[in-house]
């Protein structure tokens, strides 16, 4: 069926169309391997056989599929990798990380973990204001600071 030149012609229609399978292509692509092309196929000949391998892997619908599965997973990937990053990583000059402000929160709510109803961390300059809200409705105020020296934290409370 290959060897005849109107059905060659309608599967290289199709081909530049983007619309065959990888069975065709790889068709076309063992024609051309072991005949030679017609003139007025020559420069189609040489297109298929230059894009064979490639035919093999973007032509194919199930492969298409596991393609975009494959960069969705990287995607995903590299969007956990960002958010580990910022997780990990100062969020400005000296600035505290987010894992840090939270070990201080989980230090406050265990220090009085039956009267601690929440947490809230709110970042001013270079310290963060820990509102800590009581399950009686009141409300108590630290200050987390970074010692420069040393580049440990500290939970100072406030006075009200």
């Amino acid at each position: 069926m290959i060897k005849d030149k109107k059905h060659r012609q309608k599967l290289i229609a199709r081909y530049l169309e983007a619309d065959t399978t990888v069975q065709e292509e790889i068709m076309l692509a063992e024609y051309y391997r072991t005949h030679k092309a017609d003139a007025d196929e020559s420069d189609i000949a040489r297109l298929i056989l230059l894009d064979y391998p490639k035919a093999e892997v973007l032509s194919d619908p199930e492969r298409k599929r596991d393609i975009r599965q494959i960069s969705l997973a990287i995607t995903a990937i590299a969007a956990c990798i960002a958010l580990m990053v910022m997780f990990i990583l100062p969020i400005g000059g000296d600035e505290f990380t987010v894992t840090e402000i939270t070990e201080n929160m989980n230090i406050l709510m265990e220090m009085n973990d039956q009267d601690v109803e929440s947490i809230v961390a709110e970042p001013k300059g270079s310290r963060i204001i820990l509102t800590a809200t009581l399950k009686d409705g009141s409300t108590t105020t630290f200050i987390m600071v970074r010692n420069r020296k040393d580049g440990t934290t500290r939970i100072v409370a406030q006075n009200d």
